[in-house]
């Protein structure tokens, strides 16, 4: 007997055929497929699939995109239909996973209040991804981002964080051990590593700190986003702190 997965697999393979090598050309192309269908007309079993796909597609365009507004605008789309299918399906670990992408990226993409609406939400959202699975990539590297990101909080922004909910405890130590366990689970990753390394600048760790920046300046990518976190690596090790420290 066929699994679930691979009945949705078989319902969906020309779609997951057109994605292929996920360049932009070939993402693009089966996002235009997915648009093209309405989910109220798919059978029930095979909705949560196409949201999620739909989601996910968009979130790898935003990728592309160099404008803030529009990357923002996908990422918000892409947002809206990952919940839907969260929805219908909060036992589908993909659609957990692209709702936790999108969420957490938007916590980072938007202003002030809705960063931490966000913030939130997506916090609520990893743990119930991570309650399914805990050995997965993407969800270690986002819970040590997000970690990270807490434990960097200024006085004002945690301020404006109370008056929403309660801020998680976390610290340093914490995002630390989730992105080197991400890095375990795959290497090479040039946002992973770049957070990696900031972790260690917070930590007052300099020497691992440069490692780390290294390695992600040394990444080669086609991809606008992929490029910032290079870059920006590149930035940081061009700072007076890090010219006298031998690796």
């Amino acid at each position: 007997m066929s699994s679930k997965s691979d009945v949705e697999q078989d319902f969906f393979v020309e779609i997951d055929d057109t994605v292929g090598d996920y360049s932009a050309r070939s993402v693009s192309a089966a996002l235009r497929k997915v648009e093209n269908l309405k989910v109220d007309d798919l059978p029930a079993e095979h909705r949560c699939g196409l949201l999620r796909r739909h989601a996910e597609y968009l979130y790898m365009m935003s990728n592309y995109e160099t404008m803030k507004e529009k990357r923002v605008e996908m990422l918000e789309t892409a947002y809206k239909k990952a919940r839907q299918g969260h929805v219908m399906n909060p036992n589908d670990f993909e659609c957990a996973k692209v709702l936790c992408s999108t969420c957490g990226r938007l916590a980072e993409e938007s202003s002030l209040k809705k960063k931490l609406d966000y913030g939130f939400k997506f916090k609520t959202y990893l743990d119930e991804a991570i309650a399914i699975s805990d050995q997965d990539f993407e969800l270690c590297h986002m819970r040590g981002r997000f970690c990270y990101t807490v434990a960097s909080l200024s006085f004002v922004e945690r301020c404006a964080a109370k008056v929403i909910g309660q801020i998680p405890d976390v610290s340093y130590k914490m995002a630390l051990d989730d992105l080197l366990k991400a890095d375990r689970l795959e290497q090479g990753v040039a946002e992973n590593q770049l957070f990696i390394g900031k972790t260690y600048m917070a930590l007052g760790d300099m020497v691992n700190a440069k490692k780390w920046l290294v390695k992600t300046a040394s990444n080669t990518t086609e991809v606008p986003l992929e490029q910032e976190y290079v870059d920006e690596a590149a930035a940081l090790l061009e700072e007076k702190k890090f010219k006298s420290i031998k690796i």
